[in-house]
């Protein structure tokens, strides 16, 4: 009988325990979303010259959430993006949306420009 009771004590403690620590996780990475969401200015993005060559986001490779503004001056970037290009270092990888290419001669322009 006491066996019983220490293992129900264990198992209610340990559940305590997790759940606790779900929250606590849950809480951080939610205050974590809004201190970026309010550093990068509520859906603002990072703002690029679309003129900008060996830069990801205006790579026709580029695999992040983007688009061209209406004059297509500028291209602004969501998120960070993988890179599609096999010639590339980064081939597979995630980038950010100013990230310079090392290799000469893999960009190709974004058809979107």
């Amino acid at each position: 009988m006491v066996e019983n009771q220490k293992r129900r004590n264990f198992i209610v403690t340990a559940g305590k325990l997790i759940a606790g620590s779900v929250a606590v996780g849950s809480m951080s990475a939610l205050s974590a979303a809004e201190h970026m969401h309010h550093e990068m200015g509520a859906g603002d993005g990072l703002q690029l010259d679309a003129a900008a060559k060996n830069t990801c986001a205006t790579c026709q490779y580029w695999g992040g959430m983007r688009r061209v503004s209406k004059d297509k001056k500028s291209v602004v970037a969501q998120s960070m993006g993988w890179c599609n290009n096999p010639d590339s270092l980064n081939h597979m990888k995630m980038t950010a949306a100013d990230h310079q290419m090392k290799k000469e001669g893999i960009w190709k322009k974004w058809a979107a420009l």
